[in-house]
């Protein structure tokens, strides 16, 4: 997963997937404890643990049914995915969380109080597409500004444009103007 956030990362990947090819994981591996946290020591830090949690608090819970229902979707939206074996119901993630989820979908509709937003979002971000950072500022009634690039994310990217726009609004709260494109 780590290797399709930026395309600076692509050749570690490819030197990885030639390293498996002869029997050896090393890149591979460190590209998998950098995504997941790892230290030196061999701990972790809490991330997963935190998405976890948002995700329990944030999304509804599917019912078994309605997990075989969405799979069954995306594997016809996307063949290539499809095992070809039966989809059986499973266990939700969040079943037996103590709190019940706090967000329905939509997301983010009808929020009382909501300054301003500004949606950041990259037109070739493989994890989270461009469309749906179009759908997010429409949703809020915010501003969005269009990062023209190939990787997920661009707010750490150091990019001066990205960062002089996302800093004037978090200190000033002042959103970009409309249409506003940055390029990676």
């Amino acid at each position: 997963m780590t290797g399709l956030y930026s395309q600076a990362v692509w050749p570690a990947v490819v030197a990885g997937l030639r390293e498996l090819a002869e029997g050896r994981g090393e890149t591979l591996l460190s590209l998998r404890d950098l995504y997941h946290g790892r230290s030196p020591n061999g701990s972790y830090d809490d991330a997963a643990e935190a998405t976890s949690v948002i995700n329990c608090l944030d999304e509804e819970r599917f019912s078994g049914e309605d997990q075989v229902e969405l799979v069954e979707k995306a594997f016809a939206a996307a063949p290539i995915f499809d095992t070809g074996r039966p989809v059986e119901a499973g266990p939700d993630w969040c079943e037996g969380w103590p709190v019940e989820p706090t967000l329905g979908y939509p997301y983010a509709s009808d929020i009382e109080g909501l300054p301003a937003t500004l949606t950041v979002s990259v037109t070739g971000d493989a994890l989270t597409p461009h469309e749906g950072g179009i759908s997010l500022a429409d949703t809020l009634g915010g501003s969005l500004l269009t990062v023209e690039g190939q990787q997920h994310g661009a707010i750490t990217a150091g990019n001066t444009c990205v960062d002089a726009i996302v800093a004037a609004y978090l200190i000033d709260l002042e959103l970009p103007a409309e249409d506003a494109t940055c390029r990676l």
